[in-house]
């Protein structure tokens, strides 16, 4: 079996009551995938009541059969990065927490 670790960085916007994923690229670090989500946070425009935001997850490509093609599984174990812009400014926070 192989394992292949790699980082999706997304970007969504919406508002209380509807969430879109608007953007999404795949990188071989956390750093690369972060810098990606603040760079893309940094040039969006955003109206209000409509948020724009990032996230960081962490998977592998899984290689569970020769011949197949491999698919990529969340990491369980890690959980995850969010980033929200206030003030201007790109925060991180972990998903479920608040950066206000």
């Amino acid at each position: 079996m192989g394992k292949q670790v790699r980082w999706r960085a997304w970007l969504g916007m919406g508002d209380e009551s509807h969430l879109s994923q608007i953007d999404v690229a795949e990188f071989a670090s956390c750093a690369a995938a972060r810098a990606w989500v603040e760079r893309r946070l940094s040039a969006v425009w955003a109206r209000p009541g409509l948020a724009v935001f990032g996230s960081v997850d962490r998977g592998v490509y899984l290689d569970e059969t020769p011949g197949a093609a491999a698919h990529w599984t969340l990491d369980p174990h890690w959980a995850g990065m969010d980033a929200d812009v206030v003030d201007g400014q790109v925060r991180w926070h972990r998903p479920g927490t608040r950066c206000d």
